[in-house]
């Protein structure tokens, strides 16, 4: 079976019926990212040097589907953006933001191509987007272009799947960090990039920034097994 398309109008309908679906019968995340909360809002408990998020801010969610994880930026008053990467997709953000009263500027992007100026955001969300990239090569351009946004001294706040995630298992490897989704979800057939190694998605983003912090977590939820690479990344700041 050939490799679904994952930027073309199939790929995106798919998403954006299934965003449609969860918003329907009210199954989807209200609630923002937890190790996402706690690094950025737990100062030097968790990573020394992350400034707290300030109320004059200016933040991006990539993939930012339901806008759960622009909701502690929301409540500090930061100016807060999101993209997906079709229409359909916003469509439902956009549901979702007038019924949950939550002020967002919302458009179309995709991790390569991030329609802002560069220099633009004190913080950039990518939760669970970096693995829809295919090769080596459209990470290092996503990462540069997560890099190009970011305001001198900006951070990145980044997640993956990790090799104990049920997606992971259950995916068919295909390479060296290729794999096809099987037997999961919606998703079946997709070819996703797994960094496969904690040390390798850690040294990725050490070539794009100026510092990284990189951490791990697992979790088994009775029927499911929960596992992810996340990492907080500085642009270097102005000298």
């Amino acid at each position: 079976m050939p490799k679904k398309d994952q930027t073309g109008e199939n790929f995106a309908s798919q998403w954006g019926a299934e965003a449609q679906r969860q918003v329907d019968v009210g199954q989807y995340p209200k609630w923002p990212h937890e190790v996402m909360v706690k690094i950025l809002f737990g100062g030097a408990n968790y990573v020394d040097w992350t400034p707290a998020p300030k109320p004059n801010w200016k933040v991006l969610d990539v993939g930012c589907f339901f806008l759960n994880n622009l909701l502690p930026f929301v409540e500090i008053g930061c100016e807060c953006h999101g993209i997906d990467i079709h229409e359909n997709i916003i469509s439902v953000s956009r549901e979702v933001a007038r019924s949950r009263h939550i002020p967002v500027q919302l458009g179309i992007g995709r991790n390569q191509e991030i329609h802002y100026p560069s220099d633009t955001f004190n913080l950039v969300l990518s939760i669970g987007t970096i693995h829809y990239e295919s090769d080596w090569n459209s990470v290092n351009s996503a990462l540069k272009e997560f890099a190009r946004i970011l305001a001198p001294g900006g951070l990145l706040f980044i997640t993956s799947t990790g090799p104990l995630h049920d997606l992971f298992k259950r995916a068919e490897r295909l390479g060296p960090h290729k794999y096809k989704i099987t037997n999961y979800d919606f998703r079946n057939d997709q070819q996703f990039f797994f960094f496969e190694k904690q040390r390798v998605f850690e040294e990725a983003l050490q070539n794009k920034f100026f510092r990284v912090a990189v951490g791990r977590q697992s979790e088994e939820l009775v029927q499911a097994r929960f596992d992810q690479f996340f990492a907080v990344c500085q642009k270097a700041p102005l000298s």
